[in-house]
């Protein structure tokens, strides 16, 4: 494809209201044109960080992903489904788990966030994911990331590594460090030459302001379109896969890699 069209949904979320979150979204998925195209939802976007009855929530996620992928086959749509919480039957281990689902509706695979957030007492509720999502996206390699997984850039370069060239990301991002939310963003992108497209909520929630700032970034980090920290709206970008080679070729700078410095240091005091 020439080009791929993205819609990002930033929404605010209703604390600890599966239900009405569900009916939400499903409405704004219908009002969308049908694809092909990529829908990007934000994290936990079914109850947000309502963390005492997140087990509970988790009985909603069935639900909230039999619509999605209803919604999916119905407009031809490819969805990153934010994230919501889901119980493992086996183990009984709770996980903050995006689902990706493709343009016939089927799921593609799921990933697991695998660095859990101390400052919302996430480490407590749920369990780390242990292995990474890589996905074909109408012909180019893509990866999804949750929220806080951007600060630990190690694991975005080993996404990159793997053929990564589009990183989605959903997120719970507050407004305090939202300015972090941006430029983490755009050095993850910078620094692997990839497409970054960062779904944030906004609004109020169990006494937090969320930031907003859904945004797309390009492979030189240019920001390709930006949301405002408040406002619930569909944003919608396309972007070019050709720029992904253009972009390295003309800034070569990825080749450049030194694995000799890159083993663990030992002190030398």
């Amino acid at each position: 494809m020439k080009t791929i069209t993205i819609h990002i949904i930033q929404s605010d979320v209703i604390w600890g209201n599966p239900e009405e979150n569900i009916s939400k979204m499903k409405a704004r998925l219908d009002s969308l044109p049908d694809g092909p195209s990529v829908v990007v939802l934000p994290e936990l976007w079914t109850c947000s960080y309502d963390n005492p009855r997140m087990r509970e929530h988790s009985l909603s996620s069935p639900d909230a992903l039999a619509m999605l992928m209803y919604a999916s086959k119905k407009k031809g749509l490819s969805i990153v489904g934010g994230s919501m919480p889901c119980k493992d039957p086996s183990s009984g281990a709770m996980f903050n788990r995006c689902h990706v689902i493709d343009d016939t509706g089927s799921l593609k695979g799921s990933y697991d966030k695998g660095h859990l957030f101390p400052l919302l007492d996430e480490p407590i509720h749920f369990s780390p994911g242990d292995h990474p999502l890589l996905f074909d996206l109408y012909g180019i390699t893509a990866a999804a990331a949750i929220c806080y997984d951007i600060r630990f850039p190690e694991f975005i370069r080993s996404l990159a590594l793997a053929g990564t060239d589009i990183l989605f990301v959903p997120a719970q991002w507050p407004v305090p460090r939202i300015d972090h939310w941006t430029t983490l963003l755009r050095a993850r992108a910078i620094e692997n030459q990839i497409f970054v497209i960062g779904c944030n909520r906004c609004g109020e929630g169990g006494g937090d302001q969320y930031g907003g700032h859904s945004l797309a970034v390009a492979p030189d980090g240019i920001i390709l379109t930006q949301c405002s920290e408040s406002e619930e709206k569909i944003m919608t970008v396309e972007i070019t896969p050709s720029l992904l080679q253009e972009t390295r070729n003309k800034f070569p700078f990825t080749r450049g890699m030194n694995p000799l410095l890159y083993a663990p240091l030992t002190s030398l005091h």
